[in-house]
């Protein structure tokens, strides 16, 4: 039984796949729909057949516009990231009615993939890498070092690419997705460091810091040490609010909601959450169903409005099971209990924000 190691932080950004179905787009003659795996993607008509080998890159994909594949993409707009890489980055879209998201590219493009299966990871192969948005100084802080190898990154895989999960029995609980930046906060008392993390570095502490200061307000560090005494632990969540992520909420404060605790690095089932983890938890949406396909899972959360903002859209949802940390699939690979599923309409609205 293959293991999908829970220390994985690399994102499948680019990926060998095959054109799953292609359909038509009411009152668009010149373009299509083309499916691969979960993903809608908009094709030229006639450029792809059912069956035909690509390469997909998906939302967030930054691909490097001085490479003549992509070049087509640059009027499009150009960014630069904190590492000084140059490139368009994939956002999703609507044309004449229909959402796509990501890019296929015929698998014969790419002549150094030569041999490449479906499915096959190629996102190194291909210099591909994701746009994360610069943090402000308040936000990424003096950095200690890289977030420690103990504790995963927060990324959650999308529906589009877990489908088959949808096919497993679990006690999944609906969670809101909130849109701010991800922190992290553990002790560890083996070295005797009380840390916080950004989504990639480890923050020295500092009176300025968003983060730290969220932390200390809630005690974080010592409620993980009084929960898991002698044990190295963390809790993971969205600080969100007043100037991050340009605060779709509208709040005026700033908050620390949890949705990941972790005991050497193991994920703790939901269902197992001390008193005060389940008190500090993103919010949970009781009122939906667990979806049956793909399709459902992106039509339940199009257009929903935020438990914390009513007056707001809602970026989403996070199904997580709350009796178990793995799932294992069909084919007997084992992957976390959890996926997400995110608002297309929130994304035209916020994803540049």
């Amino acid at each position: 039984m293959e293991r999908i190691s829970a220390t994985t932080t690399s994102r499948r950004l680019a990926t060998v796949e095959t054109i799953r179905e292609i359909a038509g787009i009411p009152g668009a003659d010149a373009i299509v729909r083309a499916r691969v795996r979960g993903w809608d993607v908009v094709v030229r008509k006639d450029e792809f057949r059912v069956g035909d080998a690509c390469v997909y890159f998906e939302v967030d994909s930054m691909l490097d516009v001085e490479d003549p594949r992509f070049a087509f993409l640059a009027p499009r707009g150009v960014r630069t990231d904190v590492d000084g890489r140059r490139g368009h980055v994939l956002r999703t879209a609507k044309l004449r009615g229909q959402y796509s998201q990501g890019l296929a590219v015929l698998l014969s493009a790419f002549p150094e993939l030569a041999g490449a299966e479906p499915g096959e990871d190629v996102t190194a192969a291909l210099g591909v890498v994701k746009w994360d948005p610069p943090l402000p100084a308040e936000l990424s802080g003096q950095v200690r070092g890289p977030r420690p190898g103990w504790i995963p990154a927060t990324d959650e895989e999308r529906i589009q690419n877990v489908a088959a999960v949808l096919e497993c029995p679990a006690r999944w609980v609906a969670t809101e997705k909130l849109d701010g930046t991800s922190v992290t906060v553990y002790v560890d008392p083996e070295s005797g460091v009380d840390g916080v993390c950004s989504r990639n570095y480890d923050l020295l502490p500092a009176d300025g810091n968003t983060l730290w200061r969220l932390a200390r307000e809630g005690d974080l560090h010592g409620l993980l040490r009084g929960s898991f005494p002698g044990r190295r632990a963390a809790v993971q969540g969205e600080a969100y609010g007043a100037g991050i992520q340009g605060n779709p909420l509208k709040l005026r404060d700033q908050r620390f909601s949890a949705f990941t605790l972790r005991v050497e690095g193991a994920e703790v089932p939901r269902g197992e959450w001390p008193e005060w983890a389940l008190a500090l938890s993103v919010p949970v949406r009781e009122e939906f169903s667990f979806p049956a396909t793909v399709d459902q899972a992106l039509g339940d959360v199009d257009g929903m409005r935020s438990a914390v903002s009513p007056d707001r859209l809602a970026e989403g949802l996070v199904w997580r099971a709350g009796d178990r940390a793995e799932v294992e699939l069909a084919d007997g690979q084992v992957v976390r209990a959890s996926f997400k599923a995110i608002s297309n309409r929130f994304l035209l609205k916020h994803q540049d924000s």
